[in-house]
């Protein structure tokens, strides 16, 4: 098994962030759609202006809210307009690896997509 890169959601930008429970990462459904990210699924948060990066679940937020909400628990990795990107992995056997792609969804300041590309191992 390989451990592959499924979903990245770049130029995020953290609308709230706060210390409340469960820790969890909200995102505005219609973007969650865009990635193709299910609630409840394990991702990775980069935070672009620290590299700090930590593992959550994210949840769906109204659609077309724009939200980009953290509650992280006892610790805040975040603050609110900071921008981060938010990857999911997949693990693949060796046979499925090579008809992997992998999806990128670009937002823009307002958390909208702007961008929506796939990219296969193979050379572009």
């Amino acid at each position: 098994m390989r451990t592959l890169l499924r979903t990245v959601i770049q130029n995020a930008t953290v609308t709230w962030a706060d210390d409340s429970w469960p820790a969890r990462l909200r995102v505005d459904a219609f973007v969650l759609h865009a990635a193709e990210m299910l609630a409840f699924e394990r991702v990775e948060v980069v935070n672009l202006a620290t590299g700090t990066s930590f593992t959550t679940w994210i949840e769906a937020a109204p659609a077309g809210s724009g939200e980009v909400r953290l509650h992280a628990g006892s610790e805040t990795p975040v603050r609110r307009g900071d921008l981060i990107s938010i990857a999911s992995f997949i693990a693949l056997h060796e046979g499925q690896t090579l008809a992997h792609t992998a999806r990128f969804v670009t937002l823009d300041a307002d958390n909208r997509v702007v961008e929506v590309l796939e990219r296969g191992s193979g050379p572009e």
